[in-house]
């Protein structure tokens, strides 16, 4: 009867300690998201895209730029890491904040499992999609038409 309760507290055991999750990476090891965080949506098919990693604007303020086409349907995307780790797939907080809208912040869960968020363009272009997180617990996301570079300021197109 010993050998039989040893032996179902080592199962018991092993089955729980192979269904912890840990985030990833460890909310104390986060320096620079740009080392793994990209916008993911169905302008990259869900995939992870060079040109929608992030890039750090400032502190712990990030952002992506991707073009869009106003066709008058929504795009879904969400912020994310290559394998969609918990504390790095960052979705919308709550039903309320799921439809983004030009220059309005809503907040984001990075604990998502579906949840992406939704915008539609009015105009064809490029945007800028942030995330900053200097409020780890509510992470705020929103999206502006992306500045043109300081060169094309500086010389207008012919």
């Amino acid at each position: 009867m010993k050998a039989v309760l040893v032996l179902v507290s080592l199962i018991t055991a092993i089955l729980t300690s192979g269904c912890s999750v840990t985030p990833y990476p460890a909310q104390t090891e986060v320096q620079n998201r740009e080392d793994f965080l990209y916008l993911r949506g169905n302008f990259t098919w869900w995939d992870i895209e060079e040109h929608a990693k992030v890039k750090q604007v400032e502190g712990q303020l990030y952002k992506a730029t991707v073009e869009l086409i106003a066709d008058g349907q929504p795009y879904e995307f969400k912020f994310a890491d290559e394998n969609w780790s918990l504390g790095a797939n960052c979705g919308y907080y709550e039903k309320a904040d799921q439809l983004v809208t030009l220059d309005a912040k809503v907040s984001a869960n990075c604990n998502a499992k579906f949840e992406p968020f939704r915008f539609i363009p009015q105009v064809t272009g490029d945007y800028d999609f942030f995330i900053d997180f200097t409020d780890e617990s509510e992470p705020k996301v929103w999206i502006k038409p992306a500045e043109a570079d300081l060169i094309e300021r500086l010389v207008p197109s012919f």
